[in-house]
C-alpha cells in the first residue's frame, strides 16, 4: 500500500542478530504483563551459536524502519525474554519452514509459583514492595504511581506468581503492563498520549470499526463484604451500591469484596467498577500502515490517541488497550507492514477519567468522568475484541506459524 513503512525486525540471541523474517507478529497489552511474539522464516541459515533460540535462550527483538541505514541487530527494542516453542518443517522442494513463539521475561511467573519465600506472606508493602519479594524470576519491575502500603497479602501455595500479584493490583486500580526490556510496569493508563491523530478516511488508517455496546453495562453494582473483625451490623453485612444512569435497563451487579474493607473502600471499589462498566461501552479496532505514530514513536499500550470518525460523530482521545505489530514479506493480499489497534475509554485501564472530546458518542455514558478513584481493576470481561492476553502472554494460545492477522480485518 502507498505510504506504508516496512520494518527491519532483528532478533538477537547469543549476540547473533537473525533478521530474513518472512513473518513477524508481537502483541502488547496494557492488561498483559507479558509480551508475546511468534516470528517465521524459510530455509534459515544459522550459525551454531544462534541456534541457542531452539533452546529457549534469552532473546531480543528490535525493530528499525526500513528507510533508516543502522548498524545490523539495531533499533528500537520491542521484546527481552525467551524462545517458549520451536517449530520446523520441511515439505517440497527441500522448503523448510521455521517458527518461533514466546513472551517476554514475565513469561515464567505467568506459569511457575515461586518457591524461595519461606512463608508467603508479606505485610505493610506497597504493591511494589510485594512484587520484589516474590520475583525469584529476575523479572524486575518499577512504577510511575504513587503505591499506598498493603496490610498484609498471603500467596496461596501453588498458585502462579502472577495469580497473587494481579489480585492486589486489581483493589488499587493498576495495571500490570510488560515492557520491552522485560521489566513490569505497575502503573495506569492515559499518563501519556501519541503524536498526531488517527483520522477516518486519512492516513495511516487502513480500516477502522466502532463498536458501541451496553452488553458490559450494569445499571446498578452492589458490593458486599465482610470484616474479619467485629460482630455488629455494619461488620457483617456490608454493602455498597453504585448507579449508572446512561443505562436504562435494570442491569445489576453484586461484587463480593476479596479480604476485610472499611465501608470507605467498598463505596471506592464500587463506584471504579461503575466507571469501568461504563467506559465498556465503546470500542474502536483499527488498522494502520505503521507500527509508528507521526513522532516515529511506536505505539505502546495505555497512552492516548485522538480519534475522529466523523461518520459516527466520534472526536475524542482513546486509550490504546492492545497493539499487535504485524510484517509479512510475499506479495500479494496478506503481506505488507502493518499494527492492529484496540482502544477504548481510558477508564477501563485504570484513568480516572474519560476521553476528552467533542462527541464520544453513545457508548460514553455514566459517570462524570471525573471521579477520584482508588478501586480495583476487576477480573472481567468488558468485552474488548483484543486478545486474551491480561496476565496470560501466550497462556492458553495454540501459537500459529504459519497464520498472522490480516490487514483490513477489523
Amino acid at each position: 500500500m502507498d505510504g506504508e513503512v516496512g520494518e527491519i525486525v532483528s532478533l538477537i540471541v547469543g549476540g547473533h542478530a537473525l533478521q530474513g523474517w518472512q513473518g513477524v507478529h508481537i502483541t502488547r497489552s496494557a492488561e498483559a504483563a507479558a509480551i508475546s511474539f511468534s516470528l517465521r522464516c524459510t530455509n534459515p541459515a544459522w550459525s551454531d551459536e544462534a541456534d541457542a533460540v531452539r533452546r529457549g535462550g534469552l532473546v531480543e527483538i528490535r525493530a528499525t524502519p526500513d528507510e533508516d541505514v543502522g548498524a545490523r541487530g539495531g533499533g528500537d527494542l520491542m521484546c527481552t525474554g525467551y524462545a517458549d516453542e520451536y517449530e520446523s518443517e520441511t515439505g517440497k522442494g527441500a522448503r523448510r519452514d521455521v517458527g518461533i513463539a514466546g513472551r517476554s521475561k514475565a513469561g515464567d511467573a505467568l506459569d511457575c509459583p515461586p518457591t524461595k519465600h519461606k512463608t508467603g506472606l508479606v505485610e505493610k508493602k506497597d504493591l511494589l514492595g510485594v512484587a520484589k519479594e516474590f520475583d525469584e524470576f529476575g523479572i524486575g519491575f518499577f512504577t510511575d504511581q504513587t503505591l499506598s502500603k498493603i496490610p498484609m497479602v498471603q500467596h496461596v501455595p501453588g498458585q502462579p506468581f502472577f495469580v497473587t500479584l494481579e489480585r492486589e493490583a486489581r483493589r488499587e486500580a493498576l495495571l500490570l503492563m510488560g515492557q520491552p526490556d522485560g521489566r513490569v510496569k505497575i502503573t495506569r493508563a492515559g499518563g501519556k498520549r501519541h503524536a498526531g491523530a488517527l483520522v477516518e478516511g486519512e492516513r495511516p488508517i487502513e480500516s477502522i470499526k466502532l463498536r458501541l455496546s451496553i452488553k458490559h453495562k450494569r445499571s446498578h453494582i452492589h458490593v458486599r463484604g465482610q470484616k474479619s473483625l467485629g460482630t455488629d451490623k455494619d461488620s457483617l453485612r456490608q454493602e455498597e451500591t453504585e448507579q449508572d444512569d446512561s443505562v436504562e435497563r435494570y442491569r445489576p451487579e453484586i461484587l463480593f469484596n476479596e479480604g476485610s474493607d472499611t465501608s470507605k473502600e467498598l463505596k471506592r471499589r464500587a463506584k471504579w467498577r461503575k466507571l469501568r462498566r461504563s467506559g465498556s461501552g465503546i470500542s474502536i479496532i483499527t488498522c494502520v500502515a505503521s507500527w509508528r505514530d507521526e513522532a516515529g514513536k511506536l505505539w505502546e499500550p495505555g497512552h492516548l490517541v485522538a480519534v475522529k470518525m466523523a461518520s459516527d460523530k466520534i472526536d475524542q482521545d482513546l486509550a490504546i488497550s492492545t497493539v499487535t505489530f504485524n510484517q509479512v514479506v510475499g506479495e500479494g493480499e496478506g503481506s505488507g507492514t502493518w499494527a492492529d489497534l484496540t482502544l477504548v475509554d481510558p477508564r477501563t485501564l485504570g484513568a480516572q477519567s474519560g476521553g476528552k472530546g467533542s462527541g464520544s458518542g453513545a457508548g460514553d455514558g455514566g459517570g462524570t468522568g471525573n471521579e477520584n478513584i482508588g478501586g480495583g481493576l476487576e477480573d472481567a470481561d468488558l468485552g474488548s475484541e483484543a486478545p486474551a492476553t491480561a496476565g496470560s502472554g501466550l497462556d492458553g494460545v495454540e501459537a500459529d506459524y504459519g497464520t498472522f492477522g490480516k490487514r483490513g480485518s477489523a
